[in-house]
């Protein structure tokens, strides 16, 4: 348990955010960090957009690293080992690939393609319900298409 410096509200560990620099949890809870957030947010709408304009590629970083655990250095690696293309269809694309990320373990498996990354989170990253999307579409090259259409008079 731990007391709030902000609320003064004695509450578990669990509800006050890790503090990277110094160890331990930070003095806030969550509830008033957001809160202290949200207030800062609205009181200054333009510092977001300004951090980024002034330097799009360490925000970049900064995304990576926090929401996947990897540099720029490790997407780079990545999309060097996958010959510039989607770990699927092995397209290219202008804008950025989606890193995949197993959503159980935080895993990142590889760089997608929008399109890719979109079939694999639809089907629930399923891969016996891709499997069976595949052979469902196989069967369908084999037959031909229903002719058998009733024509109205």
């Amino acid at each position: 348990m731990k007391t709030c410096t902000k609320c003064q509200q004695e509450k578990p560990l669990a509800n006050f955010w890790p503090d990277r620099r110094r160890g331990g949890v930070l003095p806030h809870c969550k509830a008033c960090k957001a809160a202290s957030a949200r207030r800062w947010r609205a009181a200054n709408p333009h510092k977001e957009f300004e951090r980024y304009w002034n330097n799009p590629q360490g925000e970049r970083e900064r995304h990576l690293v926090r929401k996947y655990g990897i540099s720029q250095a490790d997407y780079d690696r990545m999309l060097t080992a996958q010959n510039g293309g989607c770990a699927i269809c092995h397209k290219t694309q202008e804008r950025a690939f989606d890193v995949d990320h197993n959503h159980q373990t935080g895993e990142v498996r590889g760089l997608l393609c929008t399109n890719c990354n979109r079939m694999v989170g639809h089907a629930g990253d399923d891969a016996e319900r891709l499997e069976a999307a595949a052979a469902y579409l196989r069967s369908s090259l084999k037959s031909p298409p229903n002719s058998s259409r009733q024509q109205s008079k």
